[in-house]
């Protein structure tokens, strides 16, 4: 479950600019102010070794920086330059790095921009989540791990059921989109989206409650926000799998959930997306511990170009809520 990691993430400081005393060059100091440059899908299959563009940074999920200035030698001369609080909340954020700037999610759907030099903030855009949305989601309802950049727009999902893309300069408001109704299909989305195969592609945690038609990945056009191809992680009478969950109702199936965010082979054309147990999850209260439950606690990967599942494992038919939504690292 997602509120696992809550409690590690609670500080309201973010140190963001642990750097060594030697003075800045002029040209780094104003890198906040440089013109931008929009973000390509080349960058994100091979982004520049300064940057952070995505939550683990390349589409394999490795999470890994091969920036080499800071290394075991000279770590003991870190100071702190500077540090900024951030909204009052659980936190639990990656930032994007990009052109000197850090696009920051904040509790509660907020997004900052932070020049990365200085610490000033540039911009702050404040998602209006309805006042009732915690009676339909619940749970972590203020998490937001991270956001995605293409183009020159911050792209992100929100708990109110929409998709929604910020001018990357401004903060301003560029378009949004609808993916799930907030009072008929309630979903958290305490993880953002990633780009994938020219595509905004996001995950989501569906409410025990709110039935299979909740339980999706779908994608999106970065530029525009109209929808490409949604895929539901449990199958409908007719469909492949449905078998695999006996005789109980489709209607009462539900919380096959994917709220990390997924994984990218561009040479493949695969999403890679792990999903979450079923609600109940003891699978004796579920129509029978003989059955598999897909997609539930599976791999699942995707095709690029149309989410339908090209191939699926699923580790285990998990009775004790051991969840297994999150990112795969491919190698």
């Amino acid at each position: 479950m997602d509120f696992r990691l809550a409690t590690a993430c609670t500080s309201l400081l973010l140190a963001l600019a642990l750097l060594p005393l030697a003075p800045q060059p002029a040209a780094a100091q104003g890198a906040a102010n440089a013109a931008f440059v929009p973000v390509t899908d080349a960058m994100h299959e091979n982004p520049a070794p300064g940057d952070w563009l995505m939550w683990r940074r390349t589409q394999n999920g490795w999470g890994y920086s091969p920036l080499d200035q800071i290394n075991r030698d000279n770590v003991g001369e870190l100071r702190m330059v500077w540090t900024r609080a951030l909204r009052e909340g659980t936190n639990q954020a990656t930032p994007i790095a990009y052109g000197g700037v850090l696009y920051v999610p904040n509790p509660s759907h907020a997004t900052q921009a932070i020049d990365a030099l200085t610490g000033d903030l540039l911009w702050e855009y404040v998602r209006p989540i309805p006042e009732d949305a915690n009676d339909y989601i619940r749970g972590l309802v203020q998490v937001n791990r991270n956001a995605a950049i293409y183009g020159n727009l911050i792209i992100d999902t929100a708990n109110d059921g929409y998709l929604y893309a910020l001018n990357a300069q401004t903060g301003s408001l560029v378009w949004e989109t609808e993916i799930l109704n907030l009072y008929e299909l309630p979903a958290r989305h305490s993880t953002g989206p990633i780009i994938a195969n020219g595509m905004v592609v996001s995950g989501r945690s569906c409410r025990p409650w709110a039935g299979p038609e909740a339980c999706i990945i779908a994608a999106h056009d970065p530029l525009t926000g109209a929808e490409v191809w949604r895929t539901r992680l449990i199958p409908a009478p007719g469909e492949p799998g449905n078998e695999t969950w006996g005789d109980v109702p489709y209607e009462e199936r539900g919380h096959v959930g994917s709220w990390m965010a997924p994984s990218y082979d561009p040479e493949l054309n695969l999403v890679y997306v792990g999903t979450s147990v079923t609600s109940p999850a003891p699978k004796f209260l579920l129509g029978g511990a003989d059955l598999r439950h897909l997609y539930h606690n599976s791999t699942l990967a995707l095709d690029g170009d149309t989410g339908e599942i090209r191939w699926y494992f699923q580790h285990l038919n998990d009775h004790w809520d051991l969840d297994h939504p999150f990112e795969r690292i491919l190698l």
